[in-house]
């Protein structure tokens, strides 16, 4: 009795499942298409066009996102980072405007958190602390008179 050939695509989508994609992929074929990743198993539905579809989603996809190791660009895509530069443009403006008409100082608007970048403010540089840092030579240590 000769071996029966999982089809095109099995090994591929195996992979995917095993490197631990699995779930983001199943809630995105759900979400996105209506389908269950089981019918792959019960012989409804071909490796090859799970991984077909699952190629073509979106950059914000739970699928995509798992990808990249990051839960937190999930569901930033292009369009969401580009709606939030607009956002911190037209508080840009506003700010400008507003500080032009102000005889004190207006506070800087602070950017949208987008994923990713997550500043922590230090104290001033330091670079004496360099491995590579050598002492100032004496004739630049005291400003001239």
């Amino acid at each position: 009795m000769a071996e029966r050939h999982p089809g095109p695509g099995s090994l591929q989508l195996g992979q995917l499942i095993r490197e631990g994609h699995g779930a983001a992929l199943r809630a995105d074929l759900q979400h996105r298409y209506g389908l269950d990743l089981a019918d792959v198993w019960r012989g409804q539905l071909a490796p090859r066009r799970v991984l077909d579809l699952a190629e073509h989603l979106p950059t914000g996809s739970a699928l995509a996102t798992s990808l990249t190791g990051d839960p937190a660009h999930r569901g930033w895509d292009l369009h969401a980072h580009l709606i939030a530069h607009v956002i911190d443009a037209a508080h840009h403006t506003a700010w400008t405007v507003a500080q032009a008409g102000s005889r004190k100082p207006v506070p800087r608007p602070k950017p949208l958190p987008r994923p990713g970048t997550h500043f922590v403010r230090r104290g001033p540089l330091d670079l004496s602390v360099h491995p590579l840092a050598k002492p100032l030579p004496e004739r630049y240590r005291s400003a001239p008179p």
